[in-house]
């Protein structure tokens, strides 16, 4: 998973090889941005690398290390190099370790920049993390079967089935059912991210053309579109793209954040799909320009139980495990989700998926506005 920190313009740092880089407690490791090789290691580097077991440095390379493309690494380290961004975050396993690294291009006095990794440990507080979401998970289980029967209790009071009550008593069940509602959505949405994390979701993947998970999708949100007197238009940009998905899952990725662009537009407002090509991958964007999202949300956007934002025109709000879901359902396609945003501005959010390469649609595309 990356991570960027954006500080623009800045003069980047000197590296320092000598003693106290030796002396870190934290693995580091320098490495040539052109090459991806591995120049230097401090020594607990050194140890690091032995305990992986990786004794051929020919193999011991930048990719290998931080589990990223040389394809993407190379285009991290050309933002680095740019001063676009200060620092990238990556969270890498080796092992039964579990590492937040950071990169960051170094200058040496009078030489090529070089870039350096650092890798601190976090594998305790991982740790700590998957106890606590085993935790939620075994209270989410237990929790479903007794919820789903006080909600068929109440449903029968509320149909008359129990005999006359009074108005206010209806009115308090009613309260109480709708709670219920948003607990067992809440319950459901944990349990569909478990199942995805442990293969246990059922995928079924077939060749299909985007467009017409795109209509799907924006079909699936007429109500809620009108609810909020936001257009949704679809814009076309590539014809005839092909992927291999499970289309009522992406159409499930899509309403979702179909459904999050229209609840931060203003009334009279527009978001519009677009369908584009992205070097080797279809790329679905959802753009909006509602209140954009705060920058100290950014960071954990995609974390369990997330809320966004302080202008959201849905009443009942969501259960903030929405997103969570999307990221795992995009990754398991294969694809990537990503996005961008300025407060008073608005989002984009970039759904790329693999591309069926070879094939041409059999149907015509079509594009305008719902």
């Amino acid at each position: 998973m990356l991570e960027n920190t954006n500080h623009a313009h800045q003069s980047p740092p000197e590296l320092n090889t000598g003693r106290f880089f030796n002396d870190l407690s934290d693995p580091a490791f320098v490495i040539d941005p052109k090459t991806l090789t591995i120049c230097q290691l401090n020594k607990s580097a050194l140890r690091l690398k032995d305990d992986i077991n990786q004794n051929n440095a020919s193999q011991f390379d930048a990719e290998f290390l931080t589990g990223v493309s040389a394809v993407d690494l190379k285009a991290q380290i050309a933002e680095l190099s740019s001063h676009d961004r200060d620092v990238v975050r990556l969270e890498v396993c080796h092992l039964d370790f579990e590492f937040d690294v950071s990169l960051q291009i170094m200058w040496s006095s009078g030489s090529e920049p070089l870039l350096v990794a650092i890798f601190r440990d976090v594998s305790a507080r991982a740790g700590v993390d998957r106890k606590t979401n085993e935790l939620v998970s075994t209270v989410s289980h237990e929790l479903r079967s007794p919820l789903t029967a006080i909600k068929g209790a109440m449903g029968l009071i509320l149909s008359g089935a129990a005999g006359d009550v009074s108005v206010k008593a209806l009115q308090m069940v009613e309260i109480a059912q709708r709670n219920a509602d948003r607990l067992i959505l809440i319950i459901n949405d944990i349990l569909d991210l478990d199942k995805i994390k442990d293969g246990a979701m059922v995928f079924d993947n077939t060749e299909i053309e985007l467009i017409e998970t795109v209509n799907d999708s924006v079909e699936a949100i007429v109500g809620f579109r009108d609810r909020f007197d936001v257009q949704v238009d679809v814009d076309v940009q590539d014809e005839g793209l092909i992927s291999n998905i499970d289309p009522n899952r992406i159409v499930q990725v899509l309403v979702n954040l179909l459904s999050n662009a229209i609840k931060f537009s203003p009334a009279g407002g527009r978001v519009t799909v677009q369908l584009k090509l992205h070097g080797q991958l279809n790329r679905i964007s959802i753009i909006d320009n509602g209140e954009g999202i705060p920058v100290s949300d950014q960071k954990s956007l995609f974390g369990r139980f997330m809320q966004v934002g302080s202008k959201n025109r849905a009443a009942t709000g969501g259960t903030g495990l929405g997103l969570s879901i999307v990221k795992a359902i995009v990754e398991n396609q294969g694809g990537k989700i990503s996005f961008e945003s300025q407060e008073g501005v608005g989002s984009t959010f970039h759904v790329d998926l693999p591309a069926v390469v070879g094939k041409v649609a059999v149907k015509a595309n079509k594009s305008g506005s719902d």
